[in-house]
């Protein structure tokens, strides 16, 4: 018999408390809590009830859900308490509940029990992991994908195909005047059609790759050329420091933004120039490091001034990852201008900032990166140990070596399903989920 709150720590208007296990035990430590609770409430009835604490002093008035086994989220009898959000109430209704017999969840135990109990399979319980820690709309759609089964419906699939080899190869051993020999060639051609979808879902596997890491965009250019005044207009935020004075800034800035559902690592960096203070220097050197590593440099040119032979510079350095943003447009703009520019804005009244949130997106890609099949490193190394074993299937000398080259490759497969999963491997995965999942 498990608890744990479902919704983060801190206060709130509303929090969840979640009990969950055997039919019977999760209304018996509810009523506890709950004395109004009916000895047989109705599933799926929501309740409004007072709440006690574990001297049964009243504590709370909210509203109590109760789901009977097996139709709820873990397969087991679930009591949902909705409470108010303060820390102290959270606290106190899991010390009342743990004096009634519930013990605290382990991280991701809820979700386990309902892989043990059938509800979902483990590549949809790493869906679920996925779907809370998604950080963008389209981060979140893939991992609902995972979670309403997606790639196990295929992985399934050809578990299907390969198990009906297996079952022909077997017959072969076991009854060779009936069955007769299976011919080496004709095995190959059988083989190869399950590997063929395995790699497709491996190549949709190295498409998604990509879109699971989230893109820095370093924000770089001389000293008040505008950088941190761009950077907090984009973060819609006054997170850096701005100053007519050069030098402000330091070091990196580091926020996530969020671009028409992509999210995106916005890092404001301080200006690039030969300086003989120490500090600065040290800014100038991380700034350098970070526009070295980031997907995409915003080279921020100062448009009310000439420009410089070091933004042509930093422009011819940086390549095809440079945006060159010319700032300042509420400012009288220099003419002639002469370094080729992909957009032009002004920070302060927003003039531009648009487009650029949009030559940003095309840049990174991250226009094409909602949807599409997530397939975990997990996933990925098992569906190239399945290719690979019926792969040397296929070319093994005997039937016997080819059956067990084939059972392997089941294996691989059935650990992305759970099937095969080791109790290692479970401890590993649910290890990294939140305790009230």
């Amino acid at each position: 018999m498990i608890v744990a709150p479902a919704t983060p720590p801190g206060a709130s208007a509303l929090a969840i408390v979640r009990l969950s296990g055997p039919p019977g035990a999760a209304c018996a430590v509810a009523r506890r809590l709950i004395p109004s609770l009916p000895e047989r409430p109705e599933p799926r009835r929501a309740l409004v009830a007072r709440f006690l604490d574990a001297a049964g002093r009243p504590l709370d008035e909210g509203v109590v859900l109760p789901w009977a086994a097996p139709h709820s989220a873990t397969g087991e009898e679930v009591v949902e308490l909705f409470c108010h959000g303060a820390p102290a109430i959270v606290a106190a209704l899991l010390e009342a509940a743990h004096a009634a017999g519930a013990r605290p969840a382990r991280p991701g135990e809820f979700t386990r029990r309902a892989l043990a109990h059938g509800k979902i399979d483990l590549a949809e319980a790493e869906g679920i992991s996925r779907l809370v820690a998604a950080e963008s709309r389209g981060a979140a759609r893939r991992a609902l994908g995972l979670v309403d089964g997606d790639l196990s419906r295929r992985v399934r699939a050809v578990r299907e195909e390969i198990l009906d080899l297996l079952a022909a190869l077997e017959a072969g051993l076991d009854f060779p005047d009936d069955v007769g020999a299976t011919d080496a060639g004709a095995l190959r051609t059988t083989l190869e059609r399950p590997a063929r979808e395995l790699r497709a879902l491996l190549a949709a596997a190295g498409a998604s790759a990509g879109r699971e890491r989230i893109p820095t965009v370093a924000v770089a250019g001389r000293p008040n050329a505008g950088k941190s005044t761009l950077f907090n207009a984009l973060l819609g935020a006054d997170r850096a420091i701005v100053t007519p004075h050069p030098g402000t800034t330091r070091d990196a800035v580091t926020e996530s933004i969020d671009l028409a559902g992509a999210r995106v690592r916005l890092a404001d960096t301080a200006g690039l120039r030969e300086t003989g203070d120490e500090v600065e220097r040290l800014g100038v050197d991380v700034a350098r490091r970070t526009a070295d590593l980031a997907d995409v440099v915003v080279l921020v040119v100062d448009g009310s001034a000439p420009p410089a032979p070091e933004d042509r510079a930093l422009a011819g350095r940086l390549g095809d990852r440079a945006l060159v943003v010319r700032t300042k447009a509420d400012l009288a703009l220099f003419e002639p201008w002469d370094v080729a520019t992909d957009a032009v804005v002004s920070a302060r009244t927003g003039a531009g900032l648009d487009a650029l949130r949009t030559l940003l997106l095309g840049r990174l890609g991250a226009a094409e990166s909602d949807g599409g099949l997530l397939v975990l490193d997990r996933h990925r190394e098992a569906l190239g140990q399945a290719v690979a074993l019926l792969e040397s299937a296929g070319t093994a000398p005997g039937e016997e070596l080819a059956a067990s080259l084939v059972r392997e490759a089941l294996s691989a497969l059935g650990e992305i399903t759970g099937e095969t999963a080791s109790e290692e491997l479970l401890d590993r995965i649910f290890s990294a989920f939140c305790i009230g999942k």
